[in-house]
């Protein structure tokens, strides 16, 4: 859904985390892509991925975490213009399936999720 600004809303909140990554090619071969390849942003939907090699905006990719041992499907969805300082390009990925537990971190799923807080109002009408 767009904003009044026409950029799309997010589905998830991101976290700023940087998580050890191994980057699979999708296929029979599974081709290591890249030597340094680590999380700059996260999110329960994917993440902004920093790594050297080459890939294409659509391209899926096997996405290993380093520190939980979870491997995850993904696809490639933006590439960045910008490089980092060593020559790291930025690629946003977006997995496949759901992956919930694969950063290690805990999202709420949406705002709606949020347990809603309890006021000395709702206590007072429970009593009753």
């Amino acid at each position: 859904m767009p904003e009044k600004n026409g950029a799309e809303t997010r589905r998830s909140g991101r976290v700023t985390l940087r998580v050890p990554l191994k980057i699979y090619e999708r296929g029979s071969t599974n081709r290591f892509l890249g030597e340094e390849a680590y999380a700059v942003k996260v999110s329960l939907w994917g993440g902004l991925i920093a790594f050297g090699a080459a890939v294409d905006r659509g391209q899926k990719l096997f996405v290993s975490n380093q520190a939980t041992g979870e491997i995850a499907e993904s696809q490639v969805v933006y590439l960045r213009p910008m490089r980092l300082a060593g020559g790291l390009g930025l690629v946003a990925i977006k997995f496949l399936e759901p992956s919930p537990g694969f950063w290690g971190v805990v999202f709420p799923r949406s705002i709606h999720d949020a347990r809603p807080a309890v006021t000395t109002r709702s206590l007072a009408s429970r009593d009753r």
